[in-house]
């Protein structure tokens, strides 16, 4: 039900729907709401499901970013990380690489040291 409230075309969601039912990844995802969301704007924008997690959390940052952007009443909001200013796009790119080594050491977590070099 969720995806059909969240979605405005109806033919788009049983789309959806239908995918989701071969992807058991997704399916353990979407039973919270802002991943649900997550995979509804990937599928919306690509008429596919993502095919790695990692696909949602740049979506995660990405919308992040423009809410901030946006509350900062920043008028050149951005849809890709590379159409964002420099400002934004090199520290979001300086923590992706960041996560992204931790995660290489099995490391699930940052420490603050890391997070003030980044």
């Amino acid at each position: 039900r969720f995806i059909h409230k969240y979605m405005d075309d109806s033919d788009m969601a049983d789309k959806l729907l239908e995918e989701l039912k071969l992807s058991e990844w997704c399916q353990s995802l979407i039973t919270a709401p802002y991943y649900c969301c997550l995979i509804c704007d990937h599928f919306e924008q690509h008429q596919a499901l993502p095919q790695r997690r990692t696909e949602l959390y740049h979506r995660l940052v990405l919308r992040g970013v423009q809410r901030m952007a946006e509350a900062r009443d920043l008028t050149d909001t951005f849809s890709n990380i590379k159409d964002a200013p420099d400002q934004v796009k090199i520290p979001f790119t300086n923590l992706l690489e960041l996560a992204w080594t931790t995660l290489q050491k099995k490391q699930l977590y940052l420490q603050k040291a890391d997070l003030a070099a980044a």
